[in-house]
């Protein structure tokens, strides 16, 4: 028994040794593949996949698009895995056609060309109001007297489309109708951009831009009358972030993840607007940081209006601009406005009002 067990002994103790020496072998080898698979996935995961997204601007490089500054260069976007790339705008840029043909995602729009589009059929929506006022104002010296539209009657207002906007002469009959001023006793001329005309004289009243065409005049030295279509019922929306109605459909997380970022940037620009302003110094084509100050302290009362929250949109303000266009037969045909703006996506950021 002894003999035998003495025999036996060497044997197991070598198929134990076998067993261990290839349990280690596949230890090891594991160890190396885990060890490799994470090296290799770190690799990769280090380089993460951007959206590309195009945001169509309304107008050339200013303080006017602050906020979108803002939420780039803090990396708002790239922290929402967004990577954007912003495309001026200018006179002979048709904003809406680049949203369309998809050359853009976005776009800063004004409410007059959305609705007129949307009544034409063009499938446009706005997800938010970024200027939550006009900056349409009217102006007259101030030794002119004229301190109100019932002052107009007589005199000459440069507000017509041509070399100008729409929004100008819209507003002006929206306002006369409103007071129940008869406009074919007001001589309504071309509006011009350079205010020649009334800076001559020529010309009694001018509407302007309070975030440019105001700034420039007062630094032409002159003193102004200002008078508001707002506080005569007329009030409108001005610049709106809008996107494409199949965009919404086949990716809605993409929009939602764009708009939160582009919020927090408008609003740190409303914080700490010396800031956004520098940052805005970066991309401007007018490099007068004077002006672009000038602008956007001009600019923060239209977006900051103290009532809701930024970027926040009201369906009786669209009702009203769609009545005030429909009224002016500026639609192609009447519609449901409901279509032209949604609140899906602000209600996911900031919750139902």
């Amino acid at each position: 028994h002894n003999e035998h067990e003495a025999a036996v002994i060497p044997f197991i103790q070598a198929g134990v040794c076998r067993k261990m020496k290839n349990s280690l072998l596949v230890f090891t080898a594991v160890v190396t593949i885990i060890i490799a698979t994470t090296i290799t996935g770190c690799s990769i995961d280090t380089e993460p996949i951007y959206d590309e997204v195009t945001l169509q601007l309304k107008w050339v490089h200013q303080a006017q698009f602050a906020g979108f500054y803002m939420a780039d260069e803090k990396d708002y976007y790239s922290q929402e895995n967004i990577k954007v790339t912003f495309l001026e705008g200018g006179q002979d840029v048709d904003i809406a056609e680049n949203l369309l043909t998809g050359k853009a995602d976005f776009a800063v729009l004004s409410p007059d060309e959305l609705l007129v589009k949307r009544s034409q059929g063009c499938p446009l929506d706005s997800i938010a109001a970024v200027y939550r006022r006009s900056a349409v104002v009217f102006l007259s010296k101030a030794d002119s007297g004229i301190v109100r539209p019932q002052d107009f009657v007589g005199k000459t207002i440069a507000a017509t489309a041509t070399g100008g906007t729409a929004e100008f002469q819209m507003q002006l009959a929206a306002m006369m109708k409103k007071l129940q001023l008869d406009t074919n006793q007001v001589n309504i001329v071309p509006y011009d951009p350079d205010y020649t005309a009334f800076i001559n004289g020529e010309v009694a009243v001018t509407p302007a831009y309070s975030t440019g065409g105001l700034i420039k005049l007062r630094q032409e030295g002159l003193e102004l009358n200002l008078i508001w279509p707002s506080d005569y019922a007329v009030r409108f929306y001005s610049d709106l972030l809008v996107t494409t109605d199949q965009l919404i459909t086949e990716n809605p997380d993409l929009v939602i993840r764009f708009l939160r970022a582009t919020l927090k940037g408008w609003q740190d620009a409303i914080e700490d607007y010396p800031q956004a302003v520098d940052i805005t110094m970066k991309y401007a084509e007018i490099k007068d940081q004077q002006l672009q100050t000038a602008m956007m302290e001009a600019m923060l009362p239209l977006v900051n209006t103290g009532e809701d929250k930024v970027g926040w949109m009201k369906s009786e303000m669209w009702q009203g601009m769609c009545d005030i266009m429909l009224d002016q037969n500026l639609l192609a045909e009447p519609f449901d406005v409901n279509q032209a703006y949604t609140l899906r996506f602000l209600e996911q950021v900031y919750g139902s009002k």
